[in-house]
């Protein structure tokens, strides 16, 4: 109802009265961490307060099975504070109170395994960022196996998080791989980043590139429907791989699947849309010639246009040049046919 104030003097109220150890003071400990939930990722004595009353709660909570929902509510609750923080620089503040959050709901039997799924594959991404590989490993030997029981969708995730940062030992590597279609290919196109990462990549890569489309165009999305979400997700992927990599017969192709799974998600055809818009900026990039300033003064002379206009030089004819190249091509330079700069997936 927007009255904070009103909310700050009740829980005062209550915290200077000793009650009855309750859930009410366990639900106390939450209301208190929304108040003091930070205003700006900058500002950390905010955001340490407001972790320390979420922490409160599930101590509280997790010592009685009766009480274990608010373990449950803590956790809703403190990931939408931390949402803001789940951008490069910000995640390993996060690291200490995920990890007890993570903890908490292992220690309740939380029903929602697909809640602690998410949560365990974020931990993760946190101690990746904050360079704890150590810790990232330990996590992976028991996330992977739960998620795999009990979340089987979320798995191709783990699986590819533990494939680029090198996670996962060689033999269990091989064994996985050979599961499924899907492993397969996630595994090429991680172990391509991961080397690209490193800078490090094989001579072979548009081999590699082209051995993953065949085996994801082996994917029978049609007899299996379920595998057809999986499926589009692969071919945005190992389209974008390959874009990077300059192979673009192989985004090219992915796009084409793609277009042809007729999806009726109005984000999924945002995404091919934008996919579309990148191929077709790279094929243009790769006609066009770039004028520079020194190019059209070697080419043109250091009096070149003198006559015409006195004030005139070099950098004005290719001003004028790039103009008349794009009246001459349509508005492929210039003008209202130039196609729209893709936006980001929602």
């Amino acid at each position: 109802m927007g009255q904070r104030e009103v909310s700050e003097d009740c829980i005062q109220m209550y915290f200077k009265v000793k009650g009855p150890v309750t859930q009410f003071l366990g639900r106390a400990h939450l209301c208190r961490a929304q108040l003091c939930a930070p205003k700006s990722t900058e500002n950390m004595e905010e955001f340490e307060n407001c972790v320390t009353q979420y922490m409160k709660a599930i101590n509280f909570a997790k010592g009685e099975p009766r009480y274990y929902f608010l373990v449950y509510n803590a956790s809703v609750l403190y990931w939408q504070m931390v949402r803001p923080f789940l951008k490069p620089g910000y995640r390993h503040h996060l690291v200490p109170s995920l990890a007890q959050m993570v903890s908490a709901l292992s220690q309740t039997e939380e029903e929602d395994k697909e809640w602690q799924a998410e949560l365990m594959l974020e931990l993760l991404q946190c101690y990746l960022q904050a360079g704890e590989s150590e810790e990232a490993a330990k996590l992976c030997a028991t996330a992977a196996p739960f998620i795999k029981a009990h979340v089987p969708q979320k798995y191709r995730q783990m699986f590819a998080l533990m494939v680029r940062h090198e996670l996962m030992d060689e033999l269990q590597l091989k064994e996985e791989r050979r599961s499924s279609t899907s492993l397969s290919v996630t595994f090429h196109i991680n172990m391509l980043k991961a080397k690209l990462d490193q800078n490090d990549l094989p001579e072979d890569v548009n081999k590699i590139l082209k051995d993953t489309y065949r085996r994801l165009s082996q994917y029978n999305h049609q007899r299996f429907p379920s595998v057809r979400e999986e499926k589009m997700i692969l071919l945005f992927e190992l389209a974008h791989l390959s874009l990077i990599l300059k192979c673009w017969e192989i985004a090219s192709d992915c796009l084409s699947d793609l277009k042809k799974m007729d999806s009726k998600d109005p984000a999924r055809l945002m995404e091919v849309e934008c996919l579309e818009y990148e191929l077709e900026a790279v094929r243009l990039e790769n006609k066009i010639k770039t004028y520079t300033r020194e190019a059209v003064e070697v080419s043109c002379g250091p009096g070149a246009g003198a006559e015409a206009e006195p004030r005139a030089g070099p950098w004005t004819l290719c001003v004028d040049l790039v103009w008349r190249r794009g009246q001459v091509g349509g508005g492929a330079l210039m003008g209202t046919s130039q196609p729209p700069v893709p936006r980001a997936p929602l």
